[in-house]
């Protein structure tokens, strides 16, 4: 059962452009159009674009688009104050995976298995912000959303699965970028640690990226993936200063 489902999910990412309707779209053209503005130096490898305005993925590679899935962003709005249970905007990177042998809606908390699964859409789990199937933990890119307690990693700011499956498509989490279990299950496997992820909303200005981030493996405690961020950071800005 897991080898067919690895397959479905890898098959989705083998659906071309064509098939998939997105040529004429005029949504499709305005993301094309922010990231050729703003985020060019993203486009030639793989890529997330999370559009808030229409609550959807754009998921690239080499600047074509290759599916797009409904989300859910914060129903608190946009924001990288902490404990606002805000969606925060701009660029991010995935900088941990979690999940890899999980089955599909199982329940995680605190990025731990606990074995059990919900049901999507019953009401059993409703409005209790679980968090299934997948995690992608982000980090910010930006001042603004990878300083200090703005910081997205430590504000848990996670792309992930949803029971609330039928309210995708409009905000509805706590801060966190929800998705449908199935669709969460096979981006996980198209993505990898460092991979960016734009979170755009109409208004928001070109960014002042500092940093990518390092390279995040489960070998790495807490604490020492906390210290290699920091010393990341502190890298990125003496060479800004030089600048």
């Amino acid at each position: 059962m897991k080898k067919r489902l690895i397959f479905l999910s890898l098959m989705i990412f083998c659906v071309s452009t064509t098939m998939l309707g997105i040529g004429p779209d005029k949504q499709m053209t305005k993301v094309k159009g922010i990231i050729s503005e703003h985020f060019s130096n993203y486009a030639s490898g793989k890529m997330l674009f999370v559009d808030v305005n229409s609550q959807e993925m754009y998921v690239m590679n080499k600047n074509v688009v290759l599916q797009t899935f409904q989300i859910s962003s914060s129903k608190y709005g946009e924001g990288e104050i902490p404990n606002s249970m805000k969606t925060p905007l701009g660029v991010h990177f995935i900088a941990k995976k979690v999940g890899d042998d999980a089955d599909i809606n199982t329940i995680f908390k605190s990025r731990v298995n606990t074995k059990k699964k919900a049901i999507p859409n019953s009401q059993k789990f409703r409005d209790k912000d679980l968090i299934t199937t997948r995690i992608m933990w982000l980090e910010g890119g930006e001042e603004r959303n990878s300083l200090g307690a703005k910081s997205s990693m430590r504000r848990y700011i996670y792309i992930h699965g949803t029971p609330d499956e039928d309210l995708l498509g409009r905000p509805a989490s706590h801060g966190c970028i929800r998705m449908r279990n199935i669709d969460v299950y096979a981006l996980y496997e198209f993505v990898e640690e460092g991979t960016p992820v734009v979170i755009w909303k109409d208004g928001y200005l070109k960014p002042d990226v500092i940093a990518d981030l390092p390279e995040i493996t489960p070998k790495l405690s807490k604490k020492e993936e906390k210290k290699a961020i920091r010393l990341k950071r502190k890298e990125a800005r003496r060479g800004a200063a030089n600048l």
